[in-house]
């Protein structure tokens, strides 16, 4: 059992490099989108998880009929996906039309 120097916090990055002493230089970012490499996010790169992308979307379409379509947003370098953007259509009439 290791002993604490005084009151220290006990953060993630004590659990995470507990048993793993990491260099202090060591970034924990990916250098291509800047994302924590930690953070398990859905990949393009990997077949199961595109599946589970075009499912959601898919689902989200039919759910909801006022959205034209959805980009996946993935980082070019690493395929991790960043957002979706919707788009709605724009044949709603609003009050006041004409």
């Amino acid at each position: 059992m290791t002993k604490l120097n005084g009151n220290k916090p006990l953060d993630r990055n004590y659990f995470r490099y507990k048993d793993k002493p990491t260099k202090e230089d060591e970034k924990h970012i990916t250098e291509c989108c800047g994302q924590d490499k930690e953070h398990h996010v859905l990949n393009v790169n990997n077949e199961d998880e595109w599946k589970l992308i075009e499912e959601h979307i898919e689902k989200y379409l039919r759910e909801y009929p006022s959205t034209d379509s959805i980009t996946p947003v993935v980082c070019e370098e690493c395929g991790r996906l960043m957002e979706y953007i919707s788009n709605l259509k724009l044949d709603r009439k609003l009050p006041g039309d004409k």
